[in-house]
């Protein structure tokens, strides 16, 4: 009976091979879409789990306080943080810290590379998992200047000889000896270093003297501190045991309860495995609420399928009311007509199934193409496996359930005379909600592209284009270093101006000084940047008032005091974000105010600080923070990055050039450089990355959609030949037939267009309050979208509807 059931299933599907086409590829398509975002999403949110004891490894984030200001989140803390800790925490297990570092290594051929490296606590290895292909975990960093290298590091310096107790060679002139091999870390660890060494190794001088200066520094946060708890700790009480420490650990703290204005800052535990979804201070990692976005697109294209599956299932099942009439007089049993109509819809759906795989296959290379990097590999994950081969049989059951119950309980008389089936107002209603959530998913695709692209170009205040940064300057030469850099990088032909800065915008770092502004008793932090001359110039700022800084005037310079009884005194630059907290609508009404104060966390010492010029906002952040009122100081004491705004054109000759000059005048330093756009773009790097995968499976859930429109206006240009007959015997044109039919399926798409519209604006308006700086609701985007829909089925019923229209009455007249 089974072996009857398939054999009519299978010549049933060849018979019909269009709809058979259509049902199979759509539905493929939707399951290759769901398995591939399944996969990005479970690599995403699987992110350190593989390490043994990752549910008790918890991160030691430093929210900081500053009046006028939002609390900064950083995941970084200062040397002292761990060890007091380890002290005065016994639930803490063990601490481990980590500094990243990059260092340039020589090989024996002369060759040098760049080597991205971490400084860490010798009990590394006994908190995070590391597999040892060589030498012993316990004792491999256990001596300042031992390198455990992973298997691929190993081999680029090394090749395939032994280099278990080899010598890496750093530019900066220390050594290093090879004291163990690990296996590369998985894909999924946000601790992937090539290169791990204790933390007490001498890597460079610089890197001494920054050790020693920070030693002691509560808030000189500028390394990451993990701790291993004890079994059963709860991470919310140990937060709470924290607080409580902190006074006793930093002098003069003040709890952000009773700060009363003060700098301050309080220590958070963040556990291991949220880092990647939650991540703080522009770090790489994919937010929760964008992976939310990634799964709901891919169980929505998921969906259009499974209408589309079950629309056209449902819709050739009623043109066999007379075979059934036929088989009942025969003597068949309604529950045997139920499981012939199951098996056949499973036995499609299983074919779209196994035509998945390979779709995923076909699909990868165009995301990548798009730029949607899937760092997993589909296949290998088996629960992803499973599930695309239990759910076409499920699809196809839920599919096949309207002909099993409704179609097989038809009786004699009225299978024989083959009346139409029900069901014209579910297919309706199926068609509707596809295009709803195509319309919806195009809606929000558009929208989510065009704010991140607006967040990463508009309103910067700065021109983002063509800027290279160079970071982590050279410290041993002192200012004199820094100007003949400069000064020979500037002479480059294809160097348009070089400015120098503590650090380049939309990097992450930030320092804060507390004032009293004019009239006014309370202090208030603003964000201060040092720069040199030239930055502002460098960096494309919009004078809104007043000048920018100038050689020729001698107090644009800030002088500190030699004696305890002097002041320093400089003119600044604020942004326009300073106007409202100095109580003033114009730039120009801004000039010539002071501001008095001193540096956040140490003692203060008196400055006042001149205003001579009003510029446009820097965006030094995410357009999802208010833009910070900023001063811009020169500052010569603290330049750690170069800016260099470049020719446009092929700019290959200019970076290798700017490569000479490094090497000849830092030889022993690592160039680490980098495109200002490049690290804007990062900060909305997740977003981007959502926006483009829901507007490629977005067409490809129009697409969907579309094929089963097609099926539709054949199956009904195929129930109403008869009727075209007639009409065009009475007198109708090829014309008039196109539009009958044309028009029965844009009242679908334009009905799930009125739907679609409101449930996109919510949702457009819910995800762009996330910004503070964002895009308005362009309505034109919501009509293109729906017009574009509409467009898009009339193309794909009016072919159809035209050929058959064009078919002499005679044919349509004879056929039964």
């Amino acid at each position: 009976m089974v072996w009857n059931w398939l054999l009519i299933a299978w010549r049933h599907l060849l018979r019909h091979r269009l709809y058979t086409a259509i049902n199979v590829v759509g539905l493929a398509v939707g399951l290759s879409v769901c398995m591939i975002i399944g996969t990005l999403v479970r690599f995403e949110t699987s992110f350190d789990g593989y390490h043994e004891k990752a549910d008790r490894i918890v991160r030691v984030n430093r929210i900081e306080y500053m009046s006028g200001q939002a609390p900064w989140f950083g995941s970084v803390t200062g040397l002292p943080v761990g060890p007091a800790l380890a002290e005065r925490l016994p639930d803490l297990e063990q601490v481990v810290r980590t500094i990243p570092f990059l260092t340039s290594v020589e090989r024996a051929d002369g060759q040098v590379f760049t080597q991205a490296a971490l400084r860490v606590d010798p009990n590394y290895p006994q908190v995070f998992d590391l597999v040892f292909l060589k030498g012993d975990p316990t004792l491999a960093l256990a001596r300042p200047g031992d390198a455990v290298l992973t298997e691929s590091t190993a081999r680029k310096y090394f090749g395939d000889g032994e280099a278990m107790g080899q010598v890496l060679r750093l530019k900066s002139g220390r050594t290093l000896t090879v004291t163990g091999i690990i296996a590369d870390p998985p894909g999924n660890s946000s601790l992937r270093a090539g290169l791990l060494t204790p933390i007490a190794t001498s890597v460079s001088d610089q890197a001494d003297r920054e050790f020693r200066e920070r030693e002691g520094q509560w808030n000189s946060s500028w390394l990451t501190t993990y701790l291993l708890l004890r079994p059963g700790v709860d991470v919310a009480a140990l937060e709470r045991q924290i607080d409580t420490l902190l006074p006793s650990l930093v002098p003069d703290y003040r709890s952000p309860d009773d700060a009363k204005g003060i700098y301050t800052f309080r220590l958070a535990l963040q556990p291991l495995t949220d880092i990647r979804t939650n991540p703080v201070a522009g770090e790489a990692g994919t937010p929760m609420p964008v992976i939310q976005g990634m799964l709901l697109t891919g169980m929505l294209v998921l969906l259009v399928a499974g209408i589309n599956f079950i629309n056209l299932t449902t819709a050739r099942s009623g043109l066999r009311l007379r075979e059934i009439g036929i088989r009942r007089t025969l003597g068949a049993k309604r529950a045997g007509l139920a499981m012939q109509f199951l098996t056949e819809s499973i036995v499609l759906a299983s074919l779209a199934g196994a035509l998945a795989l390979p779709a995923t296959e076909l699909i990868l290379p165009l995301l990548r193409l798009l730029k949607i990097d899937v760092p997993a590999d589909p296949f290998a994950d088996r629960a992803l496996l499973t599930g695309l081969l239990l759910l076409p049989p499920l699809v196809g059951f839920v599919a096949g359930l309207y002909p099993a119950l409704v179609l097989s309980r038809t009786g004699v008389a009225t299978g024989a005379k083959g009346m139409p089936a029900a069901g014209g107002g579910l297919r309706t209603a199926l068609v509707v909600s596809q295009f709803v959530i195509a319309i919806v998913l195009a809606i929000g695709a558009l929208f989510i592209l065009h704010q991140t692209r607006f967040a990463a170009t508009q309103q910067l205040g700065f021109d983002r284009e063509n800027v290279l940064i160079i970071n982590r300057l050279p410290t041993d030469g002192g200012a004199g270093r820094f100007e003949a850099l400069r000064d020979a990088l500037s002479r480059l032909p294809g160097v348009k101006s070089v400015a120098l800065s503590a650090w380049a915008p939309a990097g992450g770092s930030k320092a804060s000084m507390g004032f009293r502004l004019p009239g006014q008793t309370a202090t208030v932090h603003l964000r201060k940047e040092a720069i040199d001359f030239g930055y502002l110039e460098t960096m494309g700022a919009t004078l809104l008032a007043g000048r920018l800084f100038d050689r020729a005037h001698g107090p644009d310079i800030m002088r500190l005091p030699n004696e305890p009884h002097e002041r320093a005194e400089a003119n600044i630059v604020v942004t326009r974000a300073m106007l409202p907290k100095l109580g003033v609508r114009d730039p120009a009404a801004a000039l010539g105010q002071q501001l008095r104060g001193g540096v956040v966390g140490e003692p203060a010492r008196q400055q006042i600080l001149t205003i001579v010029g009003v510029v446009e906002d820097f965006r030094f952040s995410s357009a999802r923070v208010e833009a910070e009122a900023a001063l811009f100081v020169i500052d010569q004491s603290q330049f750690g990055a170069m800016l260099l705004r470049l020719l446009p054109g092929d700019q290959k000759a200019t970076l290798a050039a700017v490569g000479d000059v490094w090497r000849q005048l830092a030889p022993n330093t690592p160039l680490y450089r980098g495109f200002l756009d490049e690290t804007i773009d990062r900060l909305y790097e997740a977003e981007a990355r959502q926006g483009t995968v829901i507007a490629t499976f977005a067409g490809l859930a129009v697409i969907i959609a579309c094929m089963g429109l097609y099926g539709l206006a054949a199956f009904t240009a195929e129930r109403r030949t008869k009727e075209i007959g007639i009409r065009k015997m009475l007198g109708a044109s090829v014309a008039d037939i196109v539009r009958l039919l044309v028009w029965q399926f844009s009242r679908p798409v334009l009905l799930a267009t009125l739907i679609a519209w409101p449930l996109a604006w919510y949702g457009v308006s819910l995800w762009l309050e996330g910004f503070a700086s964002r895009v308005s609701i362009n309505p034109l985007i919501f009509i293109g979208v729906g017009l574009g829909a509409l467009i898009i089925a009339w193309v794909t019923v009016a072919g159809h509807a035209a050929r058959v229209a064009a078919e002499k009455p005679v044919r349509a007249l004879r056929y039964e």
